[in-house]
């Protein structure tokens, strides 16, 4: 069986446009994709206007339950998964890498044989977060990004490295948000998309925190900005 690559959208939803041309890029190029949905369960199909309608991780979950269903299909090798996600979608693929959540939650079938992030965010200090499985890590970033800005990624993948982790991040010059997007040529934004590109959260005691105040993180926060903007490259 070919290698699978899992597709995870962004706050814009599962059929975002990203998604789409990923798949058929993919399958032109002989490749398996399975494209998981973790909005339409939930009841809504996008979050860019109200990032709080499900928790930061809960795609997480979703790809280690699919992971094992998909490992249970005798035309999928269960051990050669790629997790590819972008934006919200890419911080599932990046902490789904995370030890001490697959500990916790990981497929009890099926291997993520590699986790692939684009532009997702890495403004967060999670507990062992450091500690992440030997499968490579391969993140892609915008230079430019003012949604989920590189810097973070690029701090947080540098540790991964420097830990001895399977970990490297391309970052692109002059690129945007949704830099892989052909469907955005013009540089848009939307008044109501949120962005916590200046905020750090800071896992403390099972629970996230603005690290600023030390308080329970919510996208209420004075914190919170609007207008984040995407362009493809």
């Amino acid at each position: 069986p070919l290698l699978l690559f899992m597709l995870l959208a962004g706050s814009d939803g599962p059929m975002s446009a990203a998604v789409r041309e990923w798949r058929r890029f993919l399958n032109d190029s002989g490749f398996a994709t399975f494209t998981l949905n973790s909005y339409s369960g939930r009841g809504f199909s996008e979050a860019s206007g109200d990032q709080a309608r499900f928790g930061q991780f809960s795609q997480i979950y979703d790809v280690y339950r699919a992971v094992e269903t998909l490992a249970k299909d005798t035309r999928v090798d269960g051990t050669r998964i790629a997790v590819m996600g972008f934006s919200r979608g890419g911080n599932a693929a990046l902490y789904s890498a995370m030890l001490r959540f697959q500990d916790a939650f990981g497929p009890k079938s099926g291997r993520i044989a590699a986790h692939l992030p684009f532009y997702p965010a890495c403004n967060f200090e999670l507990v062992d977060q450091l500690r992440v499985t030997d499968s490579p890590i391969r993140e892609f970033h915008g230079a430019q990004d003012d949604w989920t800005p590189a810097a973070p990624c690029r701090a947080y993948i540098d540790a991964l490295a420097a830990a001895g982790g399977d970990a490297k991040m391309t970052e692109y010059a002059g690129a945007h948000h949704a830099f892989d997007n052909p469907h955005s040529p013009e540089r848009y934004s939307d008044p109501k998309w949120q962005t916590s590109r200046n905020c750090l959260r800071r896992e403390v005691d099972a629970q996230l925190v603005n690290a600023a105040t030390g308080k329970a993180f919510s996208y209420a926060d004075a914190w919170i900005e609007y207008r984040p903007s995407v362009q493809s490259s």
